[in-house]
This record gives C-alpha cells, sequence and structure tokens, in this order.
C-alpha cells in the first residue's frame, strides 16, 4: 500500500507536521549542481591556441573565478609568489620593476589576453609588479588548479604550454623593439603593434616601456603627428 502524503491543507490545519528538510545538505546539493558561466570570450581564446573539445573546455572553464580590480590597483607585488593565472575581460594592466630612479614597464596586456606571472610554475617570488592601468574585470585559475588538471589531462597541459610560448612571444617582440636604435622608428613599431596602449596609455609610463625621456617621447609624438 502506498505511503499517503498529507494534503497541505491538512498540514496547515491539523496535528500534521511538515517534513524536515536539512537546510545544510540542501545547500550543499545545490552547489554541486550549479552549472558555471561559460566564458565565450576565454572560449574563442583558448580555441586560437589549439583545438579543444567542449569537454576538455568546460573542465578548465569551471575552475576560473571573476576578480575586479579598480584603477592603480596592484594586483601582484615583487615579493609575492604568485598563486593564480589571469584572463583579462576587460580593461589594461601592466607589469614593471623598480629600476634605479623610476619604475620600468616591461610590458602590457590588454582584453583577451592571458597573464601568467613570472615564477608562476616554480613558485617563487614574482619580481616584478603588476598593475591596473584602468578599472579591470578579470578571470583567475589557481596555480593547484592548473597543476592538478595538467597532470591529469594532456589536452589542458598543452593549454599551459600555448600560454607559455605566447608569453614568450610576446616577450620577444618587445625585446625587437628596443633593439630598433632609431626612437621614432620604435615609436612607430609600438604604435602598430599596440594601437590600444598608445591611445590610453600615460606618457611618463609609455616612455619607460619605449626606453626613453618622458620629454624625447612628446617631440617624436608632436613630429609624427605633423607627417
Amino acid at each position: 500500500m502506498k505511503e499517503q502524503i498529507p494534503y497541505f491543507g491538512d498540514m496547515l490545519y491539523t496535528k500534521t507536521t511538515f517534513p524536515h528538510i536539512d537546510l545544510q545538505i540542501a545547500e550543499q546539493l545545490l552547489h554541486k549542481t550549479k552549472t558555471p558561466m561559460i566564458h565565450t570570450a576565454l572560449r574563442r581564446k583558448i580555441g586560437s591556441l589549439c583545438p579543444v573539445t567542449d569537454e576538455i573546455f568546460h573542465t578548465l572553464n569551471r575552475h576560473f573565478n571573476p576578480l575586479s580590480l579598480s584603477v592603480n590597483q596592484i594586483l601582484i607585488s615583487a615579493e609575492q609568489v604568485p598563486d593564480r593565472i589571469f584572463f583579462i575581460q576587460k580593461g589594461l594592466l601592466r607589469g614593471y620593476y623598480m629600476g634605479e630612479k623610476e619604475t620600468v614597464t616591461t610590458w602590457f596586456a590588454g582584453p583577451d589576453q592571458f597573464i601568467i606571472p613570472n615564477n608562476f610554475f616554480s613558485q617563487e617570488s614574482c619580481n616584478e609588479y603588476i598593475q591596473s592601468l584602468e578599472d579591470c574585470s578579470l578571470l583567475s585559475i589557481s596555480h593547484h588548479s592548473c597543476l592538478k588538471m595538467s597532470l591529469e589531462s594532456n589536452d589542458i597541459a598543452k593549454i599551459f604550454f600555448k600560454l607559455l610560448e605566447e608569453k614568450q612571444l610576446l616577450s620577444d617582440a618587445r625585446e625587437r623593439m628596443l633593439r630598433i636604435p632609431n626612437a621614432e622608428k620604435r615609436y612607430l613599431s609600438m604604435v602598430k603593434l599596440m594601437p590600444v596602449v598608445h591611445q590610453n596609455v600615460k606618457d611618463d609610463t609609455l616612455a619607460s616601456y619605449m626606453n626613453v625621456t618622458r620629454r624625447h617621447l612628446e617631440r617624436i609624438k608632436i613630429k609624427t603627428s605633423r607627417k
């Protein structure tokens, strides 16, 4: 014989009691079944590095968490051991170190780019500062998650290898730019490669990236604007 389920009205007006619900267990079940947000830009970026299946992407995607930064906020300091990789959804950031007299900017990163801090995989001090130049929206993934997934999946390990290759290529591009002896040609090369940086970064920061003085950069800007 089937168990008779009490009618809701009877439960209100008789001595019949409501079934006990453990709210803590219910919350845990909801958390487990929660579907992670699909980050379209992240999917597109990873697909541009190497082809991955939807299953692999969803495995990776669920480990990314959102992070917001206000303008001029330090994301990582030089003494800090970096424990996260970042993907930029919106905004502009830079990496820099402290020179003898002023800061020296070594790179810029904008939307749809990854930031792998120095010494992330070796888990040693970063040796550079990472700072937001605008209000930023990021996604981040922990060192623990990266290591665990790389050991479990060759496809995911390949993604991180591709990210390291991209980081090296960007570093090589800056070195090639700095080898251009003529500062004006160096500036024009930078404008062509990074128009967003040229338009949105202060002259002091841009000059430190190009390895020229601010006054020299201002003269170059005036000269090139007349052409």
